[in-house]
């Protein structure tokens, strides 16, 4: 028996609806699953309405995307340095109608209808002749609640600018490429303080995406974020090869922290599969028993 623990639906990048991700689920011969939308819970009910028929145990959840810089808490020192990569915090267990959720959904789509016309307008003065028309028009196609820097690189694969989603990123999306505008980000304390407003565990995403290659700067930047209350990690993820694994086991054993693992499935947008980690139910069953002893059970959705 086995759970994936980190999905996406229409509600933000992914491109299977709700429903459809609970159905894809159940055919991937998964006991639980969480949906764990970019900074929005407006698929949660669908979702776990439709594990609920299909007899899957369902984590409703959240990923917030967050400021790596922790040098905005106050806990940090002077001369902490921000990691190179991104910093994404999985709340799992969270009630979908929790207004300080709400908040943060708005301010993110806020920032995002900022940052899609500008990322636009870049690649327009790089001679990249799209609209952010086009781009809405694409998303209202599929159905995506939530536009962003995949419908543009969509778009640019469409009309034959780069020849795939990651030629895209590396040449213009991503952190390093030509048209790229960073995002607002909250505050890593504000998104689990948030988490745990909404009556959820906050697990910190892919920790391999941070760029902390070195073992002991990566743990320091954990225990960092365990003072802020984080309650654990994915430990198991598609980017995280079995020496990362097996690392992050440690660390989170060290710290006292719970684990977690899951796909990140964004469906035909990626090669990534349901199920693909194999994760065990017996780290479901750990999450639940920790969410249950937090006063658990009011989410109404687990």
């Amino acid at each position: 028996m086995y759970c994936d623990l980190h999905t996406h639906s229409t509600a933000s990048d992914g491109t299977a609806t709700p429903t459809e991700l609970a159905d894809l689920a159940a055919d991937a011969g998964l006991s639980a699953m969480a949906l764990t939308d970019h900074d929005t819970t407006e698929g949660l009910a669908e979702c776990g309405a439709r594990c609920a028929q299909r007899g899957i145990q369902f984590v409703p959840g959240i990923e917030i995307s967050s400021d790596p810089n922790l040098g905005r808490d106050a806990t940090a020192t002077s001369d902490e340095r921000p990691p190179l990569g991104t910093l994404h915090i999985l709340g799992f267990f969270v009630r979908h109608d929790d207004p300080e959720l709400a908040h943060i959904h708005q301010r993110m789509c806020d920032a995002r209808n900022q940052r899609n016309p500008a990322i636009v307008d870049r690649l327009r003065q790089l001679g990249i002749d799209i609209t952010y028309e086009q781009v809405q028009a694409l998303a209202a196609a599929q159905g995506t609640r939530v536009i962003g820097r995949p419908h543009i690189g969509e778009v640019l694969v469409a009309q034959g600018h780069v020849a795939s989603m990651p030629e895209a990123f590396d040449r213009y999306l991503g952190r390093h490429g030509a048209a790229y505008v960073r995002r607002d980000r909250l505050p890593a304390r504000t998104a689990v303080n948030a988490i745990h407003h909404a009556g959820g565990l906050a697990i910190l995403a892919h920790p391999v995406q941070l760029g902390l290659q070195e073992h002991a700067r990566l743990q320091a930047f954990i225990q960092r974020l365990a003072s802020l209350g984080l309650d654990g990690l994915e430990t198991h993820h598609t980017d995280h090869d079995a020496s990362m694994a097996r690392s992050c086991e440690a660390m989170a054993h060290a710290l006292e922290l719970l684990t977690s693992g899951g796909s990140d499935y964004h469906g035909a947008r990626k090669s990534v599969q349901l199920n693909g980690q194999r994760v065990p139910m017996a780290v479901y069953d750990r999450l639940y028993a920790a969410w249950q002893n937090r006063g658990g059970g009011t989410s109404g959705e687990a």
